[in-house]
This record gives structure tokens, C-alpha cells and sequence, in this order.
């Protein structure tokens, strides 16, 4: 609906004007957005402070789109395309009350629930991209996981379908997990299971807090209080993960 080029881009947000870096050692060709830049040759982008980052505004993307259509060749309309993110014109372009730096909200069960809890899951077991645990010791052992995973499937016995369907095993087929079930077990199973399978509490911890902030995130009225409380929240949770 905004035309916009998507998470991987160099300019992946429709929110903020953080920029991308790719794996330049590794001749990787995807964008990533940490918050501190990796200490590669040629790397020049600003690292990005999580309280203080650039807002996009309507203005941004209107002035964007004007330059691009006035660009005289295709190549300089790609250039100024890759700097801001933007393919063209939005879906909803002669909507003149639509702000486009705020209509779309962001998509919760994929940002969360398909991509943050299940890449948890890899780090805590050891299968993420073929990444040790580097100086931490946040890795819980295989059979400390099946204990889990025989938790979690016991556990939904006793509770209503109402709530949620079957749960698998999730240690031995979190793959058929649905974005339903990875919410209610990292909401509400994985504070009960998790706890006391860490070599050190500060990982339940940051579990937990992940998940407080998740259920927070998806009541259906929120005061200005908890706004601020998710924001600050979000910043402080995604700064003590990529420590």
C-alpha cells in the first residue's frame, strides 16, 4: 500500500530514516539494521540510537516522490529509490487526508511472533545461522529442551481450545508451530517453563520481559502511560539482546 522497498533494503523503514549494512566481509548482499555498525572496512553509516532516531514525516515521502519522477534516466530514479525506500507512489495517493509516514501500523505476528520469538528459540538451542554463544552462556542443553518441550505439550492438555489448539512438542517440532502458538507458548507456557533452565537468571528475565511487553502491546485500549512504557521498554529489551 505505500510502495515502500521492505525490511531488507537499505532504507527498510517506513518509520525512521535508519539505514542498512550488509555483510561486506562475508559479500553478503542483504540489509541488516543493527543498531551499532559492524567494525568492517567500509563501513561508514552512523550507528543508530534507539531513543533518538530520525522520524520520517509525509513531507519525506512526497518530497521523495517527486524527485524520483523527475529523475531524467532510470538509474538515477533507482539511486534515489534505494536511498529512501520508496518504489513510487502509494496505492492510496489521491486519499489527500492519509499521512504516509503514520497510517500503517506495524504487523505485529510477523515481526514477533515469525521472526523475534522463533529466532530466540535458535539461539537458545544452539541453531542459528551456525552462531556460537560467543562470550555468554545463554544456550540451554538438549536434554534440559526435552523437558520442555514434554512441559509444553503436557501442559495444554489442561487448557481450554478456546485459548489456543494443540501444541506440539516444541522440542522436538516447533516447526508446525503457527504464529497462534508461538504467541500463547512464549506468552504464557515459556515464563513457567523456562524458569530455572538458564545458566543465568538475566536470560529468563529478558524472556519474560519480552513477553510483558508483548501482552501489553496487544490490549485493545492503551493510555498514554503504557505507550511510553512499551516504548521505553522495546528500546531497553532490543539493547540487552544485542549485547
Amino acid at each position: 500500500m505505500l510502495n515502500i522497498k521492505g525490511h531488507n533494503a537499505y532504507s527498510p523503514c517506513r518509520s525512521c530514516k535508519i539505514k542498512g549494512v550488509r555483510d561486506i566481509g562475508g559479500a553478503g548482499t542483504i540489509y541488516y539494521t543493527p543498531l551499532t555498525t559492524p567494525n568492517q572496512p567500509n563501513q561508514t553509516r552512523p550507528s543508530a540510537d534507539p531513543d533518538n532516531l530520525p522520524l520520517c514525516s509525509h513531507s519525506d515521502f512526497i518530497h521523495a516522490i517527486k524527485t524520483m519522477n523527475n529523475a531524467s534516466t532510470q538509474t538515477e530514479r533507482d539511486g534515489i529509490a534505494k536511498q529512501c525506500g520508496i518504489r513510487g507512489e502509494p496505492a492510496l495517493r489521491r486519499v489527500k487526508s492519509i499521512n504516509y509516514a503514520i497510517c500503517a501500523p506495524w504487523e505485529w505476528m510477523h515481526l514477533l511472533l515469525e521472526n523475534v520469538v522463533p529466532t530466540l528459540i535458535k539461539h537458545w538451542t544452539g541453531k542459528f545461522k551456525g552462531l556460537d554463544a560467543g562470550r555468554e552462556s545463554y544456550k540451554i542443553m538438549p536434554e534440559v529442551w526435552e523437558k520442555i518441550g514434554a512441559e509444553t505439550a503436557a501442559a495444554v492438555k489442561e487448557i481450554p481450545s478456546r485459548f489456543v489448539g494443540v501444541l506440539p512438542n516444541i522440542a522436538d517440532n516447533h516447526a508446525s508451530f503457527t504464529a497462534e502458538s508461538w504467541g500463547f507458548w512464549f506468552m504464557y507456557i515459556a515464563p513457567i517453563v523456562l524458569q530455572g533452565r538458564f545458566l543465568h537468571s538475566k536470560y529468563y528475565t529478558h524472556a519474560c520481559q519480552l513477553a510483558g511487553l508483548m501482552k501489553l502491546s496487544i490490549k485493545l485500549e492503551l493510555i498514554d502511560k503504557e505507550l511510553k512504557e512499551l516504548c521505553v521498554g522495546f528500546v531497553n529489551w532490543v539493547e540487552k539482546y544485542k549485547k
